[in-house]
C-alpha cells in the first residue's frame, strides 16, 4: 500500500466508487484497474473499513443524542421504544459485520492469490491425455476433479515437479491450503524445477492463509525479483 496520506484525487475516486456516486463510465475503468492493481486494492479496503468505522462511531453518537432528548422531553411510548429499537438494531448489524469479518491473514491471502491459468491445453493427440485430460478439469475450475486425476498419475512419478505443482494449485483453488503446503515445499525446494520460484511464491500465500507467519518469513521471499513488493506488502500489514 502508498505509504502516507493518499492523493486527493485518488482518495476521491476511491469514495466515490464505495459510495456509488462514480459515473457508470468511470466505474468500468475503475474496477478495471481495481483487478489488476493490488495497491489499490488495499486502498479501497482500507478506505471501507474507515468508512464503516466512521459509520459505527456517527451510530453510537446518534443513539447517545436519542437518549438525551428523550431524558429530556421525559417521552414514553411506542414512538420512543421504535427509535431505540431502530438504532441499535444497524449499530448491531454493523459491529455483527465487524466482529464476524475474515481474520486480517485470510483477507490479505484474498487481496493478493491468483489461481495460476494452467498450462495451455493442445487441440491435436498429445503423449500425455490422461494430464491433459485433467487440465482441461482444473481450466474448466472443476479442481476436485484434476486433483483426482493427477493423483492417479503421481505413484508411477511420485517426484514430478510439473504433477506436485499442479495438484497443489488444484488443492489451493479449492481452499484446501493446508494440504497444498507439502506439495508446493517439494517444487519450492527443487531450483532445477520450471515452478520452483511460482511454487515458492504460492507456498508463501498458503502459509499465510494458515496464519503461519515464521515458516513464511523463513521463506526470505522479500527481495525476490517478481513476487518481492508484493510480500512485503502483506508482511507490512500483518507486522511481521
Amino acid at each position: 500500500m502508498s505509504k502516507g496520506a493518499l492523493a486527493q484525487g485518488r482518495f476521491e475516486a476511491i469514495e466515490a466508487y464505495l459510495l456509488g456516486s462514480m459515473p457508470a463510465a468511470d466505474r468500468v475503468r475503475f474496477e478495471q484497474e481495481l483487478n489488476t492493481d493490488p495497491e489499490l486494492r488495499a486502498e479501497v479496503a482500507m478506505q471501507r473499513e474507515n468508512m464503516l468505522a466512521v459509520e459505527l462511531g456517527g451510530m453510537q453518537r446518534s443513539l447517545r443524542s436519542i437518549m438525551a432528548q428523550d431524558e429530556e422531553r421525559g417521552s414514553t411510548g411506542w414512538g420512543h421504544f421504535l427509535k431505540y429499537a431502530a438504532a441499535v438494531a444497524v449499530l448491531l448489524i454493523g459491529g455483527l459485520w465487524w466482529f464476524s469479518r475474515p481474520p486480517l491473514n485470510e483477507r490479505l491471502y484474498a487481496e493478493f492469490h491468483q489461481t495460476d491459468p494452467g498450462l495451455p491445453v493442445p487441440m491435436s493427440a498429445t503423449r500425455n491425455p490422461a494430464f491433459q485430460d485433467a487440465m482441461v478439469a482444473y481450466k474448466l475450475g472443476d479442481y476436485q476433479e484434476a486433483a483426482d486425476k493427477w493423483n492417479k498419475l503421481l505413484p508411477a512419478s511420485p517426484g514430478n515437479d510439473t504433477l506436485n505443482y499442479y495438484i497443489a494449485n488444484a488443492q489451493l483453488a479449492k481452499g484446501n491450503a493446508a494440504g497444498a503446503i507439502p506439495l508446493y515445499k517439494a517444487v519450492a525446494n527443487d531450483p532445477a524445477s520450471a515452478f520452483h520460484e511460482k511454487a515458492k511464491w504460492f507456498l508463501f500465500l498458503s502459509l499465510l492463509h494458515e496464519g503461519r507467519y515464521e515458516e513464511m518469513r523463513a521463506l526470505g521471499m522479500e527481495r525476490d525479483g517478481t513476487y518481492g513488493e508484493r510480500v512485503r506488502q502483506i508482511e507490512d500489514k500483518i507486522g511481521q
